[in-house]
């Protein structure tokens, strides 16, 4: 991704304050702050049901939130309230589970968001697409209707669609579930030219040897809070520990919090 990928006159501090979010009823975020900087990525890490998902769902206002502030750049707004188009156009989100429209071809779907963006018929942007396609190889699939894809067909498809227009600010929940191994490293490859680009990353996975390589910072979750936030040495050093590897090093501060049972 070439620097002029980004938004030029942006800049990427990207700050959570706050943070409390529900789902169906339930509060099942509280309290969750942290900040990212330019060029950092921050990886997200928690057990199945720690908030992870509900708090990118809040951030991208997908989630009824209580209270809570964000700002990226100087755009603030309280996080409650509709998103800013601003904020909204600096934003690429690849989900977990892929969002599509079953009446729609994967083509379709890459010429709907061209259009919302008003960019369609652009030399630029169809160098782009075309590269995006054949890096992760959805070219014999693109007259496929959705549901007659894979999964990891479609997760190309969310993959393509977050690549392909500029941004400030990744956010990416399980990216590598149900990629094969190709796609998984150019994955990894552009988020890494994102980076260098100067792109804020949130990286949410159960990867961790991938997470431990690729992120500057981690924010560990558990029950909806953050119960430990910094670099993997700096959380070790601050627990008496020495580091080994990322997963060692949560699981053993998951078991301190709660005191040993999981």
């Amino acid at each position: 991704m070439a620097d002029h990928w980004m938004f030029s006159d942006a800049q990427s501090l990207v700050e959570v304050s706050e943070l409390h979010v529900r789902r169906g009823g339930q509060e099942v975020v509280r309290n969750v702050s942290f900040s990212i900087s330019a060029g950092e990525t921050v990886g997200l890490i928690g057990p199945n049901g720690s908030g992870k998902s509900s708090t990118i769902g809040g951030i991208l206002g997908l989630l009824p939130v209580d209270r809570g502030a964000i700002r990226m750049g100087n755009t603030s707004f309280t996080a409650s309230e509709e998103r800013p188009v601003e904020f909204k156009r600096r934003i690429a989100y690849i989900p977990e589970q892929p969002l599509y429209y079953s009446d729609l071809t994967l083509a379709e779907h890459i010429d709907w968001k061209m259009r919302l963006w008003q960019q369609a018929g652009g030399e630029e942007q169809e160098r782009r697409l075309e590269q995006l396609i054949d890096h992760f190889q959805l070219g014999p699939h693109l007259n496929k209707f959705a549901h007659q894809c894979s999964k990891g067909t479609l997760q190309k498809l969310m993959v393509v669609s977050a690549f392909l227009f500029p941004f400030d600010f990744l956010i990416i929940d399980e990216p590598f579930i149900g990629l094969d191994v190709v796609a998984i490293r150019m994955l990894k490859q552009y988020i890494q030219q994102a980076r260098g680009a100067g792109a804020t990353i949130l990286l949410s996975t159960h990867v961790l040897d991938s997470a431990e390589k690729m992120c500057d910072r981690f924010v560990f979750l558990a029950d909806g809070e953050v119960f430990a936030a910094g670099t993997a040495n700096d959380l070790a050093a601050d627990h008496g520990l020495a580091f080994t590897n990322l997963e060692d090093l949560f699981v053993d501060l998951l078991l301190a919090r709660s005191g040993g049972v999981l």
